[in-house]
């Protein structure tokens, strides 16, 4: 019988974003939460990306402990389908994170540099997650280290993963392997992108779990089997495919194959965000715990501040729905905006945009902010942590009005502030609040996308009793335009929506709830590595 761990002690995460390394959306706060319960509950923990140039970087190397690891320097040849050689160099140096192990992987010439140091994260992304995956084939070769598991990251880690446990399994040990779906957004690539020429996934006879049983088949087989769909091919190969909330693995299943059901997991993302530290923030250092307050502090800081890239003004706005994240057609700011003409102009839209390249959709939401000029801003900038808790802390709703979203973290992070919330009916979104309008102890609510006028009602709605529990302005009460929402503050006079999302958040999205879901999956995964050593090699 192949060898299995027996014990999960030793993890290797590998991943594209980590939060304060190299990040752009949610997936590095996911994953840095993986990390940190893994670790403080006595794991060892090392987690593996490409460098992203950071180490190019002096502050960087200094937040991380980066050093040279000048035992790792690996040069050999690619073979192009035009059937030239093309050279490459892969280096690595090592640090820390939080106590954890930090392995970055790194260019030794230009060309390999050109890919694995670039800084945009999903810059030149096909040769970027080709000789990541490369990296970690001689990694294994070269520094003779085994994990108890593996867990890769959407498909960017995912072919890395694949390889890993195929590579090891041609060695007669069966490491579990794990990998999660955050964002179904693969391509596909012909056979020769993954082979022994190109990115190093061997093309083996090896076990893969299809139809209920494992069956053995060769590498290429499996690869053109789903058209070369890095996803797909990740899904087949990993021991057990996880995602972040039940509507998104409905999706996936529906996608690749209900049979697959069985060797799936969900994980509820998590967040250490806590108002009490938000608000002990903003007393020391704004000299008041008011949202109110605060919400005045933050305009004046956005409208003003000379460092920021921002379009728009709320100049003539004292309520406020925020909203964050992508600026992509996906997350629907579009929409939000639009609902702006059916709020009293008292309500403000501030969206936090994270720039991604889609200039397309960039222009046309900047243009949307300028024709409601007064009434809404945009940010393109960056933001310092501190400063983003503090805009959702300030605001009377979060507004998360997605067309796709497989989760939504930004939901549970402004309930953990206290910040009722608005989400579209997509996805993980509704698995994120407990909904208002079914229960009196709901901290948010979920609205369809087809109509912006009753979206813009609810907003505006939520935001007046967001302002009735902050200010005892009960004068609104009688301008609340949705009726279910307006008998609710009318007939639970104690109604603290605030309170509740906090409630919420803390009996579900917390660290010991992440963690009770992750080793469920770990054993599950090794549970199926189990399977895959039954009639040896």
């Amino acid at each position: 019988m192949a060898e299995v761990p027996k014990t999960i002690k030793n993890v290797w995460i590998l991943t594209f974003e980590l939060d304060k390394f190299a990040a752009v959306g949610g997936l590095g706060r996911a994953v840095n939460l993986y990390i940190k319960v893994l670790k403080d509950r006595g794991l060892n923990v090392t987690v593996f990306m490409p460098s992203h140039g950071r180490h190019l970087s002096e502050e960087f190397r200094s937040k991380f402990n980066l050093r040279r690891l000048n035992n790792f320097s690996v040069r050999g040849f690619r073979k192009g389908l035009d059937g030239n050689l093309y050279q490459y160099g892969i280096g690595a140096d090592e640090g820390s994170f939080k106590n954890v192990r930090l392995i970055i992987f790194k260019g030794l010439d230009h060309e390999t540099g050109r890919f694995l140091d670039s800084w945009e994260v999903y810059g030149n992304l096909p040769e970027k997650v080709c000789l990541f995956a490369k990296s970690l084939r001689h990694w294994i070769e070269y520094s003779g280290e085994l994990p108890d598991l593996i867990h890769s990251n959407d498909w960017t880690s995912g072919l890395a993963g694949s390889l890993l446990k195929i590579y090891l399994e041609s060695k007669c040990i069966k490491i579990p392997y794990l990998h999660s779906i955050h964002l179904l957004s693969s391509p596909s690539f012909p056979w020769h992108y993954a082979s022994e020429d190109w990115c190093g996934v061997p093309n083996i006879p090896h076990k893969v779990w299809r139809h209920h049983r494992h069956e053995v088949l060769n590498t290429e087989y499996v690869w053109d089997s789903v058209n070369g769909n890095v996803d797909h091919f990740t899904v087949l190969e990993s021991d057990v495919l996880v995602t972040n909330s039940y509507g998104y693995l409905n999706e996936i299943l529906n996608r690749f194959g209900r049979w697959l059901e069985p060797k799936t997991c969900v994980v509820h993302n998590a967040t250490d965000w806590d108002v009490n530290s938000v608000m002990d923030f903003a007393v020391k250092h704004l000299g008041s715990g008011s949202r109110s307050a605060v919400r005045k502090y933050v305009i004046n800081y956005l409208s003003s501040s000379t460092e920021l890239s921002r379009v728009g003004s709320l100049s003539d706005c004292e309520l406020l729905i925020v909203s964050s994240g992508r600026l992509t057609w996906q997350k629907g700011f579009d929409i939000l905006l639009k609902t702006l003409d059916h709020m009293d102009k008292r309500i403000g839209v501030l969206i936090l945009g994270i720039r991604v390249g889609d200039s397309e959709y960039e222009e046309y939401v900047i243009g949307l902010v300028r024709e409601r000029w007064g009434n809404a801003l945009i940010t393109l900038s960056n933001l310092d942590e501190i400063i983003l808790k503090l805009i959702v802390y300030s605001g009377n709703v979060y507004a998360a009005l997605s067309r796709y979203e497989p989760f939504g973290i930004v939901s549970i992070e402004a309930q953990a502030l206290g910040t009722p919330v608005v989400v579209s009916n997509t996805g993980g979104l509704p698995e994120t609040i407990l909904d208002l309008k079914y229960d009196v102890n709901g901290g948010g609510t979920v609205v369809p996308l087809n109509n912006e006028r009753f979206i813009g009602e609810v907003l505006e709605s939520m935001s007046y009793v967001a302002e009735v529990i902050d200010n005892n302005r009960h004068e609104l009460v009688d301008s609340i335009r949705v009726d279910w929402i307006r008998n609710l503050v009318r007939n639970y006079k104690n109604l603290n929506i605030r309170s509740n999302a906090i409630r919420w958040v803390n009996s579900r999205f917390r660290e010991e709830s992440l963690w009770k879901a992750l080793m469920s999956c770990y054993e599950k995964a090794g549970l199926y590595a189990y399977y895959r050593s039954f009639g040896g090699c």
